[in-house]
């Protein structure tokens, strides 16, 4: 199985312009709102036309703007899971499933066939007792499994899912998305391209990612490689960091946080179009060495000269039902009031490590050079 999408299409604020290779399994398109990821999938499957450029799905040609191909969505093969579902609102359970049939070309030596098919269906995605029911008197998670069964009894080639579960509430949403993974893993063994603006759902749905700014894909990869090392500024930003800076260069492994005012060592060699560096909230550690040193600022000018110690101050803390986040603002041992100039440090820690530290503010943290992130403006 592999699809291949290569196009352009203006929309109203900008040219789309999207360009991968899908050779099998589960790829995960993450971006912001108004990118153009429900965009991508409506031209994969035939909604919505390209300027130009070219799919192709299993070798065959879906779209080709130079060729003049354009094939009907009817006939691609290609299964999409709308965001709302759009269920039949006049047909039962079974009769949604059932529509999902027509086109396939699949034969029936009888209906007692055909209906034990169907059931088998509902069998599958947990449904079989709301046969008789209307989409209007179903949940969200109900209505998702419906939707899910009508398309796999499409028999498409691919199955694109457009926010799967964005209508859901968050309890539901965890709930629904294990159910998904196991039933496309067991029940669907095809190819599946996800659009998602969580982070979350896509790191646990899909082990290949691509990142989508305004305009098309930034980067794409390992999801968890692109998690460990996001390489472009923007998809730092969608993959969860919260604290970047730009970078003046020092060394091969040494720089400036000019956001921060924080000289930083790097594990890491600096290559050429290195401009931030950044630093996920979690990956944060107490400056533990300094014991009963006297804290003179001899002291703290020595240790801010060797790097990756910030001297910090609080500014506010933000609690969630199981972390604890700490804003802290630079405190130079030249200047002892926060610069209001330098971007806050967003520190994230788990409520037991917070009880651990006493729930007292350290006096500086410190920058592990092992987690720091070098990032680039763009890819050229």
């Amino acid at each position: 199985m592999a699809i291949t999408v290569h196009i352009r299409k203006q929309l109203k604020d900008f040219e789309l312009k999207v360009d991968f290779d899908l050779e099998s399994g589960c790829m995960g398109l993450l971006g912001a709102s108004g990118c153009g990821k429900s965009m991508t999938l409506k031209c994969i499957a035939g909604i919505e036309t390209p300027d130009s450029g070219r799919i192709t799905l299993n070798g065959r040609v879906l779209f080709d703007s130079g060729r003049k191909i354009n094939v009907s969505p009817q006939k691609r093969k290609v299964g999409y899971l709308f965001q709302q579902y759009a269920l039949f609102p006049h047909m039962t359970v079974r009769q949604n499933v059932e529509a999902g049939l027509s086109g396939t070309g699949k034969k029936f030596s009888s209906r007692q066939e055909k209906n034990e098919y169907i059931t088998g269906l509902l069998e599958q995605f947990h449904i079989p007792e709301l046969a008789d029911a209307l989409p209007g008197r179903l949940s969200g998670g109900q209505q998702q499994r419906v939707a899910l069964a009508r398309i796999i009894a499409s028999d498409p080639d691919i199955l694109l899912l457009d926010e799967p579960f964005s209508a859901l509430d968050s309890y539901l949403r965890e709930q629904l998305l294990q159910e998904m993974k196991g039933m496309l893993g067991s029940t669907y063994q095809k190819d599946v391209l996800m659009v998602s603006h969580s982070r979350d759902e896509i790191y646990q749905m899909c082990p290949r990612m691509a990142i989508m700014c305004p305009g098309g894909i930034e980067i794409a990869g390992s999801t968890k490689e692109l998690f460990r090392n996001p390489v472009t500024v923007g998809a730092a930003r969608l993959t969860g960091c919260k604290n970047l800076s730009r970078a003046e260069i020092l060394s091969d492994h040494e720089l400036y946080a000019a956001d921060w005012g924080v000289r930083l060592h790097v594990a890491d060699v600096i290559t050429e179009g290195v401009t931030y560096v950044g630093l996920r909230a979690h990956d944060f550690a107490v400056m533990r060495e300094i014991g009963e040193v006297e804290r003179d600022n001899d002291f703290w000018l020595e240790n801010e000269r060797k790097g990756n110690v910030m001297r910090c101050t609080l500014e506010r803390i933000t609690e969630a039902p199981f972390e604890i986040y700490l804003i802290l603002r630079n405190v130079s041992s030249e200047n002892l009031s926060a610069k209001p100039d330098l971007q806050p440090i967003w520190w994230k820690l788990s409520k037991k490590e917070w009880e651990e530290m006493q729930e007292k503010i350290p006096e500086a943290i410190y920058f592990p050079s092992e987690k720091l992130i070098l990032l680039k403006e763009e890819i050229r």
